[in-house]
């Protein structure tokens, strides 16, 4: 448990941890399996937050990557302990990060003590629980050329997750001149705008509902926000709308986005995320891996998306589970960093390769 009571120790939670001074950590950690490749890059993140990172360490050939991000959410209020100190309860560990994912970069340190690495790369990366810069900085400097396959390590009791849906954000802003309210009739009302686009986009979800098929029918439409400046006797100068959806595998979030902004064509608007759907393109070539280990499909979304849209065949695979992270107390069971270290293992070997 040393590699995941020093990762947890780091703070790294988005927006406001330092991720560049586990990137080091993990630099060094590697430096000891001798790797033939070792690149540590600093991308610098927008929407005002710090710089963010990552390290790739690589093996002969490279026709494998093992992925994990390296920082967590922010810890919140609720935690009986320190969320950066590990500590074991029973069959269980807990500290931030231990489900989502920093037991997984764990278990790869452990896994390389046992095995000797071929054809293989592993990439510990930042900036996925916000907005996901990191990778596509990484793909884009050609980094994973030469990879075929990805494992995408988050935490799905150690299922193999071969589906899950897109990911679209939104903001829609309406301003006004504002004024007192009786004279409401004859000034613009940037609020009552909002609150009919966010019953545009409602209408446009029921519309959708059956769209797809199980277990991912529907768009998933969430208006999570309606913000402004107003009261019950001042019209708002301002006001804002922030809205998700999260479109199936096959769909296009490209199109659903033009969708949205036909429909708030009188507001400024700003796309937060736009991610992408994933499928699996082959699951049949990592049974040389995980065998027959049961095979799911996942309610959240991954950069396994980013990988496959770049052309690599990814499944993803993680000890921990949705209900334990993102959580006072968030936890991982020992059995389950167990196993994983194991499948990791053979998948350093080279069997994908």
């Amino acid at each position: 448990m040393t590699y995941l009571e020093h990762l947890v120790a780091f703070d790294t939670r988005n927006g406001s941890g330092n991720e560049m001074v586990c990137v080091r950590y993990l630099e060094e950690a590697l430096k000891a399996f001798s790797p033939d490749s070792l690149h540590v890059g600093e991308v610098g993140r927008s929407r005002g937050k710090s710089n963010s990172g990552y390290v790739l360490a690589s093996w002969g050939q490279p026709k494998t990557v093992l992925n994990v991000h390296i920082d967590t959410v922010p810890s919140g209020a609720g935690w009986t302990g320190d969320p950066l100190t590990l500590r074991h309860e029973g069959d269980r560990v807990v500290g931030l990060g231990t489900s989502d994912i920093k037991g997984a970069a764990a278990c790869i340190l452990g896994a390389l003590e046992a095995v000797t690495p071929k054809d293989v790369a592993i990439l510990f990366s930042g900036d996925e629980e916000h907005g996901s810069e990191v990778m596509p900085a990484v793909i884009a400097d050609g980094r994973l050329t030469g990879i075929e396959t990805a494992i995408v390590c988050e935490p799905t009791s150690c299922h193999v997750g071969r589906t899950h849906r897109g990911m679209l954000a939104i903001s829609a802003e309406f301003q006004g001149v504002g004024g007192h309210s009786s004279l409401a009739d004859v000034t613009a009302r940037p609020l009552l705008e909002a609150a009919r686009l966010a019953a545009k986009v409602g209408d446009y979800a029921d519309a959708n509902l059956d769209f797809g098929v199980d277990p991912f029918k529907g768009l998933c439409v969430n208006i999570g926000e309606i913000e402004s400046d107003g009261a019950y006797n001042v019209i708002p100068t301002l006001a804002k709308l922030w809205l998700s959806l999260r479109p199936p595998p096959g769909d296009n979030v490209r199109q659903r986005e033009a969708d949205i902004y036909a429909l708030a064509k009188d507001a400024t608007l700003d796309t937060i995320v736009a991610f992408e759907p994933f499928a699996t393109k082959d699951i049949s070539v990592f049974s040389k891996v995980f065998g027959d280990t049961e095979i799911v499909d996942l309610p959240y979304w991954t950069e396994a998306a980013m990988t496959s849209e770049a052309g690599i065949n990814t499944v993803v695979y993680g000890p921990g589970n949705l209900e334990q992270a993102h959580k006072p107390n968030e936890y991982v069971e020992i059995a389950q960093l167990e196993t994983a270290a194991r499948r990791y293992a053979v998948a350093l070997q080279g069997v994908l390769s």
